[in-house]
């Protein structure tokens, strides 16, 4: 260690050389004081080194907070100036000094490069004054190291920016979901972008998990809003069919409506209410190989070829069959006779209540397709 007389004479000589020697001595002498003397030699120390901290090169300044950027005692004003200097020399003083106060920390995160930033949400402690400043300016590496940092404390209201900034990056969003400080706000957000892959993750954990509990939530509320939207389709169709029944609207328009919008089970329940024949025989027949009882029970009904044409393009749109076969089946319904289809649906409609007269040998066979779908409706249901 150097003499008194040789410290006097370098704080004597201006040159970068001594100015540097005398930093190095000045910092030797601080670094190795015990405990009691710290306090003393830290003044003395932070007094002299900021007279020419000005003056010194970028590399002795880079040394400098090196030694003394972890010590509890440093000279406050010189580790703030040191921890706002240039990143490589701020960077060992940003992450690691205990004597950086929060409001020091929020000063430097408002002005500080994104690097300065970075390194702050690195340390072992950071107050809410702080994370509130990182979460307002930092970038994705920024917010990525204070969302993986489970020591950063936030409030409610810089939890839910932060995670309004994950929106977009699944990396940011999978270090939250491990967070077990999320509030309830924050964790509502967060639920309403999760990937598959994430809300998996979620599922796992623990019940008292605020994200778990509110996912578990979210499921149970879209599964009783399906419920209640599929009530009110019901019901609305239910409606529908009694105005075809009662008159009210033409049975043309409604099937053709559900056919453009492919509800088949709609067109099955309002075919086998006009007939006056079950659902659940009626239903399976609109995907059935042979089209003849759905040609039958259309026919006597008396649908148009242009309602009978819709019903059968959906049917090729869910059995993938060609052009040629939807004309085919065209064609037999505007050959198909009226007359014989009402014969044929009395009969089916007779057969379903099992009351049948003797029937003809075509009616007994489109009537026997008939039970065979009612069957499998039944046995689909069951």
């Amino acid at each position: 260690m150097l003499s008194l007389s040789k410290l006097s004479e370098l704080a004597r000589d201006r040159s970068t050389g001594s100015r540097k020697s005398l930093v190095s001595a000045l910092t030797d002498l601080f670094v190795s004081s015990d405990h009691e003397q710290a306090e003393q030699v830290s003044i003395m120390f932070g007094e002299i080194v900021m007279k020419v901290l000005g003056q010194l090169e970028e590399e002795t300044r880079m040394a400098l907070a090196q030694r003394v950027g972890a010590h509890p005692a440093a000279p406050r004003e010189l580790i703030t100036t040191l921890a706002s200097d240039e990143f490589k020399i701020a960077e060992n003083v940003l992450t690691r000094s205990p004597v950086l106060t929060a409001d020091d920390l929020a000063a430097i995160a408002r002005d500080g490069s994104m690097d300065h930033l970075e390194a702050i949400a690195t340390r072992d402690e950071l107050p809410e004054v702080v994370t509130d400043v990182l979460v307002d300016r930092g970038n994705r590496e920024v917010l990525n190291r204070v969302a993986n940092n489970q020591r950063a404390r936030m409030a409610d209201q810089a939890f839910v920016r932060l995670v309004e900034k994950a929106r977009t990056c699944p990396e940011i969003q999978a270090l939250l979901v491990s967070r077990e400080d999320m509030p309830k706000q924050a964790a509502e957000c967060l639920a309403e972008f999760l990937t598959d892959e994430l809300k998996e993750r979620v599922a796992g954990l623990d019940s008292d998990n605020v994200l778990a509990r509110v996912m578990a939530e979210r499921a149970a509320e879209e599964v009783k809003a399906r419920t209640n939207r599929l009530q009110a389709k019901r019901e609305e169709t239910i409606r529908i069919i009694e105005d075809v029944a009662a008159g009210r609207k033409k049975l043309d328009d409604v099937l053709a409506d559900f056919a453009k919008t492919d509800r088949a089970a709609e067109v099955g329940i309002l075919l086998a209410k006009v007939s006056d024949l079950p659902a659940a025989g009626v239903s399976p027949l609109i995907y059935s190989q042979s089209e003849k009882p759905l040609i039958i029970i259309c026919k006597a009904n008396g649908v148009s070829d242009d309602c009978f044409k819709h019903i059968l393009t959906m049917r090729a749109r869910r059995m993938q069959t060609g052009f040629a076969v939807l004309e085919s089946a065209m064609k037999k319904y505007s050959q198909f006779p009226i007359d014989a289809a009402k014969r044929s649906l009395e009969a089916i409609a007779q057969g379903s209540q099992g009351g049948a007269p003797e029937e003809p040998a075509g009616q007994v066979e489109e009537r026997g397709a008939f039970m065979r779908s009612k069957s499998r409706g039944k046995a689909a249901s069951a």
